[in-house]
Parts: C-alpha cells; sequence; structure tokens
C-alpha cells in the first residue's frame, strides 16, 4: 500500500487597520513577515476602511466632514501590498452597503456609499480576491478544507474568543476560529467537547488614532498582532499562532 503524503500549506490574517489610522510601522512588519513565509492563503479579516464620514453617529457631526477618498484609497493600498487570497468585510465596511441599501438614505449619501462600495469591489476583484459580505452572525469563511473558520468578528466583550469558538464551532469541521473586531488578542477555549478554541487577533491600529474610542478604557487594551498557521486539507488539521506587540515594544518576527 503506497504511503499517503499529507501536504501543509501556509496561511496569514489579519484585522483592524482602519487605512489610516494603521501604525505604518506594524504594517509593514507584516508585509516583511508575509514576503519570508510565503504564504498560500492570506485573509484580511475587515476593518481595512474606516469609513469615519457614513457613521450614524457623525451626521451633523464634526466626523461627517471626514475625507471619504484617502479612508478608502488607504485601505485598498494596504490590500494591494498583502494581495489577499480573500478579504471578508467588516462592520465598518459595512456601513457603505447598509447606506446604498437603505431607502431612508438621502440621494447623495446613498449615491456616495454606491460608488465606494463600487470601488472596493472593482479593486478586489482586480486582485483576484475573493470578497465576504459582512453578514453579522452568519459571517464564517472555511480555509479550503482544514478545520480552520474565518470571521471579522461579531462579540465585543472580554470572553468574545470563546464565544466565538462557542458560536462557530460546535458540532461542525471546524475547530479553530480567527477574528479580530475587538482589537484585543486573546486565545481561549471553548466549552465543548470537541476542544475548539478561538483566536482573536487584535489589530494594525495605532491605539489613539481613532478619536471615537479615546473615551474608552478598553482602547488600552488594544494589541496589533497578525496570525499566521499551517494547515493540511487532507488531515483537516491547523496549526495558528499569533504574533503580536505592546505598546513600545519592538517586533520579534519567526523569520
Amino acid at each position: 500500500m503506497a504511503n499517503v503524503v499529507h501536504r501543509w500549506k501556509r496561511g496569514m490574517a489579519w484585522s483592524c487597520s482602519h487605512a489610516r489610522y494603521c501604525d505604518r510601522e506594524a504594517f509593514e512588519a507584516m508585509l516583511k513577515f508575509k514576503q519570508h513565509w510565503k504564504p498560500q492563503y492570506v485573509a484580511c479579516l475587515g476593518d481595512f476602511t474606516d469609513m469615519t464620514a457614513f457613521m450614524v453617529s457623525s451626521r451633523g457631526a464634526s466626523s461627517e466632514h471626514e475625507p471619504v477618498e484617502p479612508d478608502i484609497d488607504t485601505g485598498l493600498m494596504h490590500l494591494a501590498e498583502m494581495q489577499p487570497t480573500d478579504v471578508l468585510l467588516g462592520n465598518h465596511e459595512d456601513r457603505i452597503y447598509r447606506i446604498r441599501n437603505d431607502s431612508n438614505s438621502s440621494a447623495i449619501m446613498a449615491y456616495a456609499a454606491h460608488k465606494a462600495v463600487e470601488h472596493i469591489e472593482s479593486a478586489c476583484k482586480k486582485m483576484k480576491a475573493r470578497i465576504h459580505p459582512y453578514d453579522g452572525v452568519f459571517q464564517l469563511v472555511k480555509v479550503e478544507q482544514s478545520d480552520i473558520g474565518l470571521s471579522h468578528g461579531t462579540i465585543f466583550n472580554e470572553m468574545a474568543a470563546r464565544d466565538m469558538a462557542e458560536m462557530y464551532c460546535n458540532g461542525t469541521t471546524i475547530r479553530k476560529v480567527i477574528f479580530g473586531h475587538t482589537h484585543k488578542v486573546s486565545i481561549q477555549s471553548a466549552r465543548t467537547l470537541s476542544g475548539s478554541t478561538g483566536y482573536n487577533v487584535g489589530c494594525m491600529t495605532k491605539r489613539n488614532a481613532l478619536e471615537y474610542a479615546k473615551t474608552r478604557r478598553a482602547t488600552l487594551a488594544w494589541t496589533q498582532a497578525f496570525c499566521w498557521f499551517e494547515y493540511c486539507n487532507t488531515l483537516g488539521l491547523s496549526s495558528i499562532h499569533v504574533t503580536s506587540r505592546s505598546p513600545g515594544e519592538q517586533w520579534r518576527l519567526p523569520i
């Protein structure tokens, strides 16, 4: 009987770079790692733009005047540099989709949102990146035939990694879920028989960059990070690692 060769592939994922609020030093460290790691699968987990001007709370506020063009252009520049195979839209990108589709939106806002959506989808198509809409708790993208599931994330509490694992890994072939959303690095085990695990990969954002988050104590827990992993389709297994740094620390990368 012939020996079965199980091929392991490489992957990467990051979340929440927030376009012009991104920490460029952190992003370049991740980009450098990607160039050495040479992953076959690269996923952006959403919030690569901020869409500040499209926030509901921006109506009539100073943030309504936040420029849209540099926000979208910078976010798409980051995607072009990383060349993801998959782009998951986050709740920030979802703002423009909701405004575009909302019959109560003003004609000007709906048109601006439509052009923003068009710009993002055209760029992803040019990069040949699969784009996955943000549909809240239903957003789950499986990494080929591995045991890894990806999501931008919807839960925002101190046990988000555990709760995400319990939500998506219970009774499925997915045993590990990677997400962002909360900007905090966390690895937590689920309370399930399958022994599932949630991996929160933090963010690529400067901690003091987002004006609307500056009064929240939780912002102090934001951590810059990204994850890299190996996975085997024939075995349905994987090995996941999160590389992070705290404010003021140097990046120590396994390259």
